[in-house]
């Protein structure tokens, strides 16, 4: 009999000594302030810069700030939240603090709302079905928009990444909104081998595998290539982390197979979430959490959306420290009845109630690290709802309800904390991809990177008024609360009162 590499691995999941505990926790009148211990050591810290700023005669202080926003709830992740002003100079947090004789040039007014760091959705693909150029431009205003002031960007194709890496760096500063982190999708035996020079001449730092590949864009990937990625991460001597769909390619060609032959071409949205069974998600991270730490590589399992996937990584993660999780918005927020139609197909599909509260519950405990969207841009006509589902192409626009469709879900209707929920939008994402704390913080010296959020504001969603070039939304008819009501990236305010202020695009690839 052939022996069985897991047999160690998972009795370790069965030990009742790595339980992670239930956390406490209470519903908060989102408009009231929390702070904690560690928040007032971090004033402490920043008091002196506060107190070196006013060491200059008020008079001669004037307008020596580019930005104050006043009167709001800062959000420190990982801290609490607390009643002060916010000055900005150079693009760069400057200080925290209440004195009115600091001046600005310009003053937001934040009474009443949250204050918190710039969203960063840790996972967007751009130019699948349009030009890079127009699904930038388009999708990073629709980001904007959301609050979003940072995404992570993968790069695919079948070419080694310096023949396209150039131009999607010099169309970033042409067309891009937000600031971007790139991830590179490694396919091929050339991008495998280039792996090392992409970490040194790129500034690049994470990837992207898949166990289940997607058909037609990218190939699935065996256990013995995912290792030479590994191999190739390690010999380049730098922190590096790699992302990967985490999905049995077998058995979801498996179930594909067997979907088709028992619904035929009347196959609907609900049969299409078959084609991709929880079992082949639970034992793919299985499998990605072992190889990652017999390789001591960290890995960053995207998209995680079921029930019996997210446990098992509760089981897991105790004891292994090399994962990392994600799960996305659409996954948090549309489940079930809300599934109405071919528009709704995704890869993995949008699952079950239980799925959600189980993801939720991941959320709230810090078994799921970070909250992304999947964002794939694509119009009606792109996507051919009017096909056998199994041919209706996968994917929806959500950077522009990303935050509300989580805080609406998260904070309002389960009562989770809004600086966790924040947290998991911020400084989580900008901890795994090495951005922190340029990105992701409130804290002085960091990028002035910030989103007003009011959560009493609540819209009902249509995708005639959103920013993307999508022509539908998946969240049509519903009615979100918790939008952002301004949006600063490095210092200027590129959105405020729903209305677009930004100039130009004045985006950034991230090197690291």
């Amino acid at each position: 009999m052939e022996k069985d590499i897991f047999a160690d691995y998972i009795r370790h999941l069965h030990s009742p000594d790595i339980r992670i505990p239930e956390s406490e926790y209470h519903v908060q009148n989102p408009v009231e302030p929390k702070t904690t211990d560690e928040t007032l050591k971090v004033l402490k810290e920043i008091s002196h810069k506060l107190d070196r700023t006013l060491a200059k005669p008020a008079e001669e202080a004037s307008d020596e700030m580019d930005l104050a926003i006043v009167n709001g709830t800062l959000v420190l992740p990982d801290c609490g939240m607390l009643k002060a002003d916010l000055y900005i100079r150079d693009g760069k947090i400057c200080c925290v603090g209440n004195n009115e004789k600091i001046r600005a040039g310009k003053v937001l007014d934040a009474a009443g709302k949250y204050v918190c760091p710039g969203i960063i959705d840790p996972h967007v693909h751009l130019g699948l079905f349009a030009p890079m150029e127009v699904d930038m431009q388009s999708e990073t205003k629709a980001a904007i928009m959301g609050g979003i002031t940072t995404i992570g960007l993968f790069m695919g194709g079948s070419l080694s990444h310096f023949s396209t890496f150039p131009k999607i760096e010099q169309q970033t500063k042409r067309y891009s909104y937000t600031d971007i982190i790139p991830h590179l999708v490694i396919s091929s035996e050339e991008q495998k081998n280039e792996i090392q020079d992409y970490i040194k001449y790129l500034g690049v730092t994470s990837f992207k595998v898949y166990m289940n590949g997607i058909p037609g864009v990218v190939p699935s990937v065996n256990d013995g290539f995912i290792m030479d990625v590994f191999d190739e991460m390690r010999k380049a001597g730098k922190s590096c982390i790699l992302c990967c769909h985490t999905e049995n390619t077998h058995l979801v060609e498996r179930a594909l197979k067997m979907a088709k032959a028992d619904y035929g071409n009347e196959g609907t949205i609900d049969d299409w979430e078959e084609t991709h069974p929880a079992m082949a998600e639970e034992e793919a991270v299985m499998r990605i959490s072992y190889l990652a730490k017999k390789a001591e590589i960290p890995v960053y399992m995207v998209h995680v959306g079921t029930k019996d996937g997210v446990e098992r990584l509760r089981q897991i993660k105790p004891f292994n420290p090399y994962i990392n999780i994600e799960t996305t918005s659409p996954y948090l927020s549309v489940a079930g009845k809300q599934r109405r139609n071919a528009l709704y197909k995704m890869e993995p599909p949008l699952r079950g109630d239980e799925d959600r509260d189980a993801l939720w519950k991941a959320v709230k405990d810090g078994v799921i690290d970070t909250i992304g969207t999947d964002n794939v841009c694509v119009t009606s006509d792109e996507k051919k709802p009017q096909l056998p589902i199994w041919d209706v192409v996968p994917g929806y626009s959500v950077v522009q309800t990303h935050l509300a469709a989580v805080l609406t879900e998260g904070v309002l209707n389960r009562g989770l904390d809004m600086m966790e929920v924040i947290t998991h939008m911020t400084k989580r994402p900008a901890e795994k991809f090495g951005v922190y704390p340029q990105k992701g913080t409130l804290l002085p010296g960091s990028d002035a990177d910030i989103v007003i959020v009011d959560m009493n504001l609540e819209k009902e969603v249509h995708s005639l008024s959103l920013a993307s070039r999508s022509d539908f939304s998946i969240y049509e008819g519903r009615h979100l609360k918790g939008w952002p009501t301004t949006t600063v990236k490095g210092g200027q305010v590129v959105m405020e009162n729903g209305v677009l202020t930004a100039r130009t695009p004045a985006g950034n690839m991230i090197k690291r």
